[in-house]
């Protein structure tokens, strides 16, 4: 079955000619002319800028001539990914998208449904000369899908708006009202190294004699997003570490030798490992404490890391130098001791997370300990805060936080008339409410928020799955009922 026979045609016909144009993120320059070329051929006022976000401005229909105009939004690059056998080059060749009437996928690559299916609805709607709408402004940002980077040069100076639909999610049935904001922190911490032979026995029992290096292990934890994942509390690799060293300390003396743990702050960490070194007298008591510690642990976290694994077994790692004992408590008792995970719950929306933070990597590096938080408020003052604490218990270690890619949330406006409208459209669509909820995650809403102050935001898409994998897929039925709903909210604006 061809994906243009699929319903509503003039939706997948322009998805169909998106999949033909390469534009994963950094590479938007073609599918940008596209859609400028495409305002040009409707006679629709348009620009482009050097980010490649493009603008497109249409007339409201008959009888809406007057109304309050409203931002169509969405995204126009795509994540590329493919399996490991397919030779499309997706920097230059075009997606083949496929369906068997119920899904739509890609042969081989990701589809770049999200967020191509946005574009497509946006081109429809401006295309049609029997669709009731008030004045459109369309926005297309690029590389969306690498930290929002069109969103935050787009210049919003001619957008006089103060209603926008964002079409960047991946539920159908659910609106989003609201999404957070977040800042990356770096933590540093100072430490002191002495030599491994020192801290023996006043440097007088040669360290293969007098002392034994271990390796504590940790794998298997279940990991997740540090946004939308947060409030199932799994267990952090980093922290879990730090806990099983804290106990050991009260019961033998050792020195750290390595740390390390995480890979991306917005991950929650899988993995965390140490290597440590032992008096040779203590090692069967360090050894016993661990192993104390892990059983316990693996007691608690039992039901939500089935496959955790928690190591340790000597190693013949040569430590030349180790960190002394002040710089050894200091890194345990900062990465456990720090605080980590859901901080707030939302008081206007039940079950969902308001502040968060994520302590999602950890090193040490020369002469200090670096570790590195994801925070996420869907409130200003609640990222605020929450920064501030953080800044609070490293200065009290003697460190320091360097603070980067500080981005605004989107905050949930208790009296929106667009939300209004939302829900009554959809309740004339699909015979039943919609669920209404907020995301613990950045959306480009935030950017446009923190640009567009006061302007009345609301996000939805079809149902999407696997995206950003090349098992994406897109539920057709669902794009033609997103598209009617998108129809009546349009029509009761």
């Amino acid at each position: 079955m061809d994906i243009n026979e699929l319903s509503p045609s003039e939706v997948f016909s322009y998805f169909q000619e998106i999949c033909a144009i390469p534009h994963g993120s950094g590479n938007t320059g073609m599918i940008a002319d596209y859609c400028l070329e495409f305002a040009k051929l409707h006679g629709l006022k348009a620009r482009k800028d050097t980010s490649d976000n493009v603008v497109i401005f249409k007339a409201g229909s008959s009888g809406y001539e007057d109304c309050e105009p409203v931002i169509l939004q969405g995204h126009l690059d795509m994540v590329c990914e493919k399996e490991p056998d397919c030779d499309i080059d997706m920097s230059v060749q075009s997606i083949k998208a496929c369906t068997d009437g119920k899904m739509v996928w890609a042969d081989g690559t990701t589809l770049g449904a999200d967020d191509g299916i946005a574009v497509a609805f946006i081109l429809a709607v401006l295309a049609s000369d029997t669709i009731a709408h008030p004045p459109i402004q369309a926005v297309l940002t690029s590389d969306e899908e690498i930290g929002m980077l069109g969103a935050r040069d787009l210049d919003t100076s001619d957008l006089t708006a103060k209603r926008l639909i964002n079409i960047d999610s991946e539920n159908e049935g659910i609106l989003y009202v609201s999404c957070a904001g977040g800042v990356r922190a770096e933590c540093d911490i100072p430490v002191a190294y002495e030599d491994a032979a020192g801290w023996v026995a006043d440097g007088a029992i040669d360290v293969q004699n007098g002392s034994v290096c271990f390796e504590v292990k940790i794998s298997g934890l279940a990991g997740g997003h540090s946004g939308v994942e947060i409030h199932k509390q799994h267990t952090n690799a980093i922290r879990l570490l730090a806990s099983l060293l804290s106990h050991a300390s009260g019961a033998a003396d050792f020195r750290l030798v390595s740390l390390s743990g995480g890979g991306k702050e917005n991950a929650i960490p899988k993995e965390a490992k140490a290597v440590v070194s032992v008096r040779s007298c203590d090692a069967t008591t360090f050894e016993q404490s661990i192993k104390e510690s892990a059983a316990v642990w693996m007691q608690e976290i039992s039901a939500t890391e089935p496959y955790a694994k928690i190591e340790l077994e000597k190693t013949d790692i040569a430590a030349d130098k180790v960190l002394d004992s002040k710089s050894t408590a200091n890194v345990i008792y900062a990465l456990w001791l720090s605080p980590d995970g859901v901080y707030k719950m939302s008081q206007e929306i039940n079950g969902m997370v308001q502040t968060s933070l994520n302590l999602g990597t950890a090193y040490l590096d020369a002469d200090k300990l670096v570790y590195k938080y994801l925070i996420r408020s869907n409130t200003a003052a609640g990222k605020k805060l929450l920064l501030e604490r953080v800044t609070t218990f490293v200065k009290h270690l003697s460190g320091k936080v360097v603070t980067m890619s500080d981005y605004p949330a989107w905050e949930y406006k208790s009296d929106s008339q667009l939300r209004k409208i939302c829900v009554d459209s959809f309740t004339n669509v699909y015979g039943h409410e919609p669920e209404v909820t907020s995301i613990h995650a950045g959306l480009e809403c935030g950017i446009l928020a923190g640009k567009m102050p006061g302007v009345d935001m609301i996000s939805f898409g079809p149902t999407l799955e696997s995206v950003h994998t090349p098992d994406e897929c897109m539920d057709a039925a669902s794009v033609e009922r997103t598209w009617e709903y998108l129809m009546e909210i349009l029509k009761e604006m």
